[in-house]
């Protein structure tokens, strides 16, 4: 489904590897899949940020240790996401493709 997702927004070419519940031990909340992601990758926490539509993702980032950015075209509400204390929150999907411009909510 974050395929085809991903495909509709035409965002796809934005990603370059995709971890979902097929490929990690725990799903989320639990921070398996990120982490998955900052190894495989040598990324840095402190440089990543995941990206979500539902609470569940949002609570995943804050365990893995990178930045939170909740998306507000999906399954939870923007006021749910706000709970969830996340360093973004945007409203439109060309929204991503500027985040860096975006200020800390925190």
């Amino acid at each position: 489904m974050l395929l085809r997702n991903l495909e509709h927004l035409k965002i796809g070419d934005y990603f370059k590897d995709i971890i979902g519940s097929d490929k990690v031990n725990h799903y989320k909340p639990h921070p398996d899949g990120i982490l998955k992601l900052v190894e495989q990758y040598d990324l840095a926490k402190e440089e990543t940020v995941m990206i979500g539509d539902a609470i569940f993702d949002l609570q995943m980032a804050k365990s893995s240790g990178v930045a939170a950015c909740g998306v507000t075209w999906g399954s939870h509400k923007r006021e749910q996401l706000l709970m969830e204390k996340p360093e973004y929150i945007l409203d439109s999907v060309n929204d991503l493709l500027n985040l860096k411009d975006y200020a800390l909510i925190n």
